[in-house]
């Protein structure tokens, strides 16, 4: 029995003295302390030097630990939507595998704001604080439910300048319910808020069509399905292709946001080549487009947008 028990720890020991050893932080520089070290688990046989940027906010995240090296030869990098990605790996104990420098242009403004791309655990309420440069002095904070594989960072913290406002965009497409939540404030490390979960709601009474395309023909006339639009979601969605308007993408329910907010807020987070229509009335979203005037508030959208990249 001793000898069986012995033969274990000695394995143990055998084990961890042979786990891969890695840098572990999440900060914007990029630069782990001594002591921020994590020895692998098995299986967990790379490094990983993650890289994260969102256009117009000083949000960038750098993160490192352990993973696997078959995740990071597959990882979604580039760009989707303003979000920017890549993950770099190596194989040594406490290796780098590449040379990061966190950029910043311009002089510091005196006010801070947290600052992090990822998800609630690393970006709560204690995330990491940087200071916000130029005319970036408004703190940012966007929390998000996507659709399934649409998914993305939950979270986003940083510092904004004014073009960022309040919004919330609730929408849902068949039985999936999905949200983007952005709200801004002034003073120093203001966006340190806790996430409210968004509920569904009880129907309202408005009924639209729904559907989700994945090349297969589901949002032909024959194969769309009625939803119940619930909570605060007053308007009838249809998301088109934007070179090929006959294209439908999604159908469902969505807040009038969907549509006036749609390029300053789904569309950076998602990019997709698209665009979103907005009508009133049960059933209105089966026809080629909506009235006029629930399309007016997308040309104002788009002019914010404009105006924002001009500014970058």
């Amino acid at each position: 029995m001793k000898t069986g028990v012995s033969l274990v720890v000695l394995t143990f020991w055998l084990v961890l003295a042979n786990s891969l050893k890695c840098h572990k932080c999440l900060n914007r520089q990029g630069n782990c302390s001594e002591t921020e070290v994590e020895v692998c688990k098995p299986g967990q046989d790379s490094c990983f030097f993650e890289i994260k940027r969102f256009t117009g906010l000083n949000a960038d995240t750098a993160k490192q630990g352990c993973g696997r090296s078959n995740y990071c030869r597959h990882y979604p990098g580039g760009f989707r939507g303003f979000l920017f990605r890549r993950m770099h790996c190596c194989s040594t104990d406490l290796c780098l595998p590449v040379t990061y420098h966190a950029s910043s242009e311009g002089s510091k403004n005196g006010v801070e704001c947290q600052s992090c791309i990822g998800n609630a655990t690393e970006c709560g309420q204690n995330a990491p604080s940087e200071p916000c440069i130029g005319t970036q002095d408004t703190c940012v904070q966007i929390s998000q439910r996507f659709l399934p594989g649409e998914g993305l960072e939950p979270i986003i913290k940083g510092c904004g300048n004014d073009s960022f406002k309040d919004v919330q965009v609730v929408y849902q497409i068949g039985n999936n319910f999905a949200y983007v939540d952005q709200k801004v404030c002034k003073g120093s490390n203001c966006n340190n808020r806790t996430y409210s979960v968004i509920p569904a709601g009880d129907p309202n009474g408005l009924q639209c069509y729904t559907c989700q395309d994945t090349g297969l023909g589901e949002c032909t006339r024959d194969k769309l399905q009625l939803l119940n639009c619930t909570g605060v979601m007053d308007r009838c969605v249809h998301v088109r292709n934007q070179e090929n308007r006959s294209v439908t993408i999604q159908k469902g329910c969505g807040t009038q946001t969907m549509c006036t907010a749609y390029l300053e807020i789904y569309h950076p987070l998602i990019w997709m080549d698209s665009f979103a229509e907005c009508c009133k009335t049960s059933f209105c979203n089966r026809a080629a487009g909506p009235s006029a005037p629930e399309r007016l508030p997308g040309m104002v959208a788009l002019a914010l947008l404009l105006a924002r990249m001009a500014w970058k």
